[in-house]
């Protein structure tokens, strides 16, 4: 998981996504966010992220935006 946190910290982001709620999914989603200790855009990313991956890999796809993470010759 850190790994995967580093390289989605890192990357640049320029396209927004606008969505409607309710203020109860608001609020809830506020909390959330604040509860993990990240931001709600880091947070509705994430919980997306998940969803995608695993929605594309009932169907046997994977998702394009998972890049592989260059790792040291050690391993680490």
């Amino acid at each position: 998981m850190y790994i995967s946190l580093i390289y989605v910290f890192s990357m640049k982001r320029e396209i927004p996504l606008l969505i409607r709620l309710t203020e109860d999914e608001k609020r809830d989603f506020d909390a959330s966010a604040e509860i993990s200790g990240i931001t709600l855009s880091a947070w509705v990313r994430q919980q997306l992220r998940l969803a995608a991956i695993q929605e594309l890999g009932r169907v046997g796809r994977k998702a394009t935006f998972l890049k592989p993470v260059p790792m040291n010759s050690d391993g680490n």
